[in-house]
């Protein structure tokens, strides 16, 4: 039992440190722009058509590019406007980017993927009351909380 809560601790660690869950949206994206040509309804519409070709590599694409956003967490934000452009291509090549399901899922997780930043899953703790910088609210004990005014400690604007 401790083995499966110190993995699972782990887990979530390294989760934490890279768009997870934008990397799950764009490689979910390409396996949905990939499924529409093999089911028996999509394929009259998927294989007659000129471009049939470019739907599997951006589907292909797509995917590869996911699990290289959860490998190299440091390019990010070129990934992301990668998966975006992409999925605006899906709605064009792809039967309207996977009947817009496809082409959502990759512009939710390029957006996630760019937007996404090294430790702001955890929140600063709140500033307790009367601990602001000196000058502003005068917190007891600081510089200018004794007291004196700002015309005497030289600071302009009194």
């Amino acid at each position: 039992m401790r083995i499966l809560r110190t993995g699972r601790r782990h887990v979530r660690a390294w989760r934490r440190s890279r768009p997870f869950w934008g990397a799950a949206c764009t490689v979910l994206a390409g396996v949905e722009l990939l499924s529409i040509p093999f089911t028996s309804h999509a394929v009259f519409v998927a294989a007659h058509s000129a471009a049939a070709g470019i739907v599997y590599v951006l589907s292909i694409t797509m995917i590869l590019l996911g699990l290289v956003i959860l490998l190299q967490p440091a390019q990010r934000v070129f990934l992301g406007v990668t998966a975006v452009l992409l999925s605006a291509a899906s709605v064009v090549y792809a039967n309207v980017g996977g009947f817009l399901v496809g082409a959502l899922l990759g512009l939710l997780g390029g957006a996630a993927t760019a937007a996404w930043t090294p430790g702001a899953g955890r929140r600063a703790p709140a500033p307790q009351a009367g601990t602001g910088p000196a000058g502003y609210g005068e917190a007891p004990g600081s510089a200018l909380g004794d007291g004196q005014h700002h015309a005497e400690a030289g600071v302009a604007g009194d």
